[in-house]
C-alpha cells in the first residue's frame, strides 16, 4: 500500500469515528431530552426532593452543585497552576523532580471512586467533616488537581522558549517573565484545562456516593458545612427507582447537569477567546 492510500485510509478512519462519536452523542442528548419532555419547568428546578415525582425538583440539588463548583475551583485551581509554574519554571531537571511531576500527572488516570474512598477517609471520618458540602468540594479539588497540573504544564510546556530568552534579556526577572510574558501566552490552554478539570469533577457521581451523600434532602445547603446534595447524586437516586415517573425526574435532571456544564464552556471558551 502507498503511503498516499495509507494516509487516505487513516483519515477515513478518523472520520468514521468522529461520525460515529457524534451520532452517539446525539441519540443520548435525544434519548434525555425525550424522557425529561415534560418534567424540566420553573416548578422542577425550583422545587425540593419529594417522595411524590409530581412535586419533585432538584432545586437544592443546582444549589449544591454550584457550591461544588466553587469549592473544587477555588481550591485546586491555584494549587494545580501554581505546581505546574514550579515543575515547569523553578523545578531543577533531576529524576527526583521528574518522578514527583510523573507519579502527580499519572494520578489524573485514577478512576474518582478512588478518590471518593481517600475523602471518606480522611475528611468525612478523618476530620470528622461528615457529608458536607465541605467534605466533598475537598474530595472533588484532589480529584480537580492531576488534570490542571498536568493540561497547565502542557500549555506552560507550548510558549516558545524565545518568550523567556527575550523578557529575561531586557533585564527582567524569572517571576516577571512569568507574570508577564509566560502566563498570558499559556492562558487559553490554562483555562481550557481548568475547564476540562471542572467539568469532569462537578458531574462525577462516584465519589459522592461513596461519601455518604444522602438520598433525600430537602433544603438548599447555604453554606459549606450543610448536608451534601448535588445533581449527579440526585439524578442516581431517582434512576434506581421503578417508577416510570421517577426515570424521567432522573432524565430531568441528567439534563439540568448537561446545560449547567456547557454554560460553563460556553463561559471558557468566551474568555480564551479574550485572552487571545
Amino acid at each position: 500500500m502507498t503511503p498516499l492510500a495509507t494516509r487516505d485510509l487513516l483519515g477515513t478512519a478518523c472520520r468514521l469515528g468522529a461520525a460515529l462519536t457524534l451520532t452517539a452523542a446525539i441519540a443520548l442528548l435525544g434519548v434525555l431530552l425525550v424522557q425529561a419532555l415534560g418534567v424540566v419547568d420553573v416548578g422542577f428546578l425550583a422545587g425540593a426532593p419529594s417522595r411524590f415525582a409530581s412535586r419533585a425538583g432538584v432545586g437544592p440539588a443546582i444549589a449544591g452543585t454550584l457550591w461544588l463548583a466553587v469549592l473544587t475551583a477555588a481550591l485546586s485551581f491555584p494549587v494545580g497552576i501554581g505546581a505546574a509554574v514550579y515543575f515547569e519554571e523553578y523545578a531543577p531537571r533531576n529524576r527526583l523532580a521528574g518522578l514527583a511531576g510523573s507519579a502527580l500527572a499519572n494520578m489524573a488516570g485514577v478512576p474518582p471512586v478512588v478518590f471518593g474512598v481517600a475523602g471518606l477517609a480522611l475528611f468525612v471520618r478523618g476530620m470528622g467533616l461528615g457529608p458536607t458540602i465541605l467534605a466533598a468540594g475537598l474530595t472533588l479539588a484532589m480529584l480537580a488537581l492531576p488534570t490542571v497540573l498536568v493540561t497547565s504544564r502542557t500549555a506552560l510546556r507550548e510558549v516558545p522558549r524565545g518568550v523567556r530568552d527575550a523578557a529575561s534579556a531586557l533585564g527582567a526577572t524569572r517571576w516577571q517573565v512569568i507574570r508577564r510574558q509566560v502566563l498570558p501566552a499559556a492562558g487559553p490552554g490554562i483555562v481550557t484545562g481548568l475547564t476540562l478539570a471542572l467539568t469532569r469533577t462537578v458531574g462525577a457521581a462516584a465519589p459522592l456516593l461513596v461519601l455518604g451523600a444522602p438520598a433525600f434532602v430537602t433544603h438548599a445547603p447555604r453554606t459549606p458545612g450543610d448536608i451534601l446534595t448535588a445533581l449527579p447524586t440526585q439524578a442516581f437516586t431517582w434512576s434506581t427507582r421503578t417508577e416510570a415517573d421517577f426515570a424521567a425526574l432522573a432524565a430531568g435532571t441528567a439534563v439540568t447537569l448537561l446545560v449547567l456544564l456547557l454554560t460553563v464552556n460556553l463561559g471558557a471558551l468566551v474568555l480564551r477567546r479574550r485572552l487571545r
